[in-house]
C-alpha cells in the first residue's frame, strides 16, 4: 500500500507538471508570426519604403481574399478534408453577381444571391462526399471542373463587366477604395469575418463537432455527432466564404474574367498549412491562416521590391510549404 500511495502521488505530480507546461507553452502561431516579422524586416532593410504604413495596409487589403479563403480551409483541414473547387465557386458567384447587376437587379439582391449560390455549391460538394463515401479532395477534383465549365457557359467564355452606372455607385466606389474612408473596407471585412469565424470555430457546438470529427470520425459518430450533416455544413461554409470572396473580387476589381479564381488554390492552402493547421485534422488556427496569408503576400511583394523576377514567387511559396510542414513534423516527433 505504501508503494501504491507513492505511485499515486507521483502520477498526480506528473499531471501537475504537464498542466504547468501546457499553461506556459507558447501559442502555436508564434512561429509563423516570427517568420512574418523577419521577412518584413529583411525586405525593409534592403528597401525601406516597403515598411511604409500605406504599403503594408495595401498588402493586407490586396490579400484579404486569400486570408478569408484560408480560414475556410482551416475548417476543412480540421475535419481531415481539403477542397479543390473553392476558386471556381468564387468565379461562378462573381460571374452570377455581375450578370445580375447588368440585368438591373439591385446590388444588394445580387450579392445575397451570390452568397446563397456559393453556400449551395459548397453544400453540393459535401452531399456528394457523403453520398459516395469518398474523400472531399476526390469529389472536388470533379466539381471544380464542373463549376469552371458552368461559369464559361454562363459568361459565354468572356469577361463580365457591370455598366458604369453600377460601378459608379457608392457601393463600388466604397469597396474599390475610391471613397474618403481612411482604411480599405476589405480590411474591415477581414476583421469582422475573423471575429465571426473565431466564435464559430472555438466557442460554438459546431466548432467542437468539426474538431471532434477530424480527431476521430468513428468516435464522433459513436458520441452522437451527426457526421454526415457536419461534413455538409463545413463544405457549405467553405462555399459561402468563396461566394463572399467572389463578391469582394467583383466589388474591388469591377470585372470578372474566365480565369478569375483559378490562381487561388496554391496560396490559400499554403496559407493554412504555413499558419500551423495540420493535414491530419482535429485542430486548426484561424490566426495562423491570416498570418500565413500575409507571409505569402510579403514573399510575393518582397520579390518585386528586391528586383527579382516575379515568376520565382511560386517556387519560393512551394519551398516555404515544405519547410513549414517539415519543421512541424520534426517539432512534433
Amino acid at each position: 500500500t505504501g508503494i501504491d500511495s507513492r505511485k499515486g502521488t507521483a502520477v498526480r505530480a506528473d499531471r501537475k507538471i504537464n498542466l504547468i507546461k501546457r499553461g506556459r507553452r507558447l501559442p502555436d502561431e508564434i512561429g509563423v508570426g516570427a517568420a512574418l516579422v523577419a521577412l518584413i524586416a529583411f525586405v525593409s532593410l534592403i528597401q525601406p519604403r516597403f515598411l511604409g504604413i500605406d504599403n503594408l495596409l495595401n498588402l493586407v487589403a490586396n490579400n484579404t481574399i486569400i486570408a478569408i479563403l484560408a480560414m475556410g480551409i482551416v475548417f476543412l483541414l480540421a475535419t481531415g478534408e481539403i477542397d479543390l473547387s473553392f476558386g471556381y465557386i468564387l468565379n461562378i458567384t462573381a460571374v452570377v453577381a455581375g450578370l445580375l447587376m447588368i440585368a438591373g437587379l439591385p446590388i444588394a439582391v445580387a450579392v445575397i444571391i451570390a452568397l446563397v449560390l456559393g453556400a449551395a455549391l459548397g453544400a453540393f460538394n459535401g452531399f456528394l462526399t457523403v453520398l459516395f463515401r469518398l474523400p472531399l479532395i476526390i469529389i472536388t477534383l470533379g466539381t471544380a471542373s464542373m463549376y469552371a465549365g458552368l461559369s464559361l457557359v454562363i459568361n459565354r467564355s468572356g469577361s463580365v463587366v457591370p455598366p458604369k452606372e453600377v460601378t459608379n455607385s457608392e457601393y463600388f466606389q466604397f469597396m474599390g477604395g475610391l471613397s474618403e474612408f481612411p482604411i480599405s473596407p476589405l480590411i474591415l471585412i477581414l476583421v469582422v469575418t475573423f471575429i465571426i469565424l473565431s466564435f464559430v470555430f472555438y466557442r460554438s457546438r459546431f466548432g467542437y463537432r468539426v474538431t471532434a470529427l477530424g480527431s476521430n470520425p468513428e468516435g464522433a459518430r459513436l458520441a452522437g455527432i451527426p457526421v454526415a450533416r457536419v461534413r455538409i455544413q463545413v463544405t457549405a461554409l467553405m462555399g459561402l466564404l468563396a461566394g463572399l470572396c467572389g463578391v469582394l473580387f467583383l466589388s474591388f476589381r469591377g470585372a470578372v474574367d474566365p480565369t478569375t479564381g483559378s490562381g487561388y488554390l496554391l496560396p490559400v492552402i499554403a496559407a493554412a498549412i504555413i499558419g500551423g493547421t495540420p493535414l491530419t485534422g482535429g485542430t486548426g488556427s484561424l490566426v495562423g491562416a491570416i498570418l500565413g496569408a500575409m507571409v505569402i503576400a510579403v514573399i510575393d511583394t518582397g520579390i518585386v521590391f528586391l528586383g527579382i523576377d516575379a515568376v520565382w514567387s511560386t517556387f519560393v511559396t512551394g519551398a516555404v510549404i515544405i519547410a513549414a510542414v517539415g519543421i512541424d513534423q520534426l517539432v512534433k516527433a
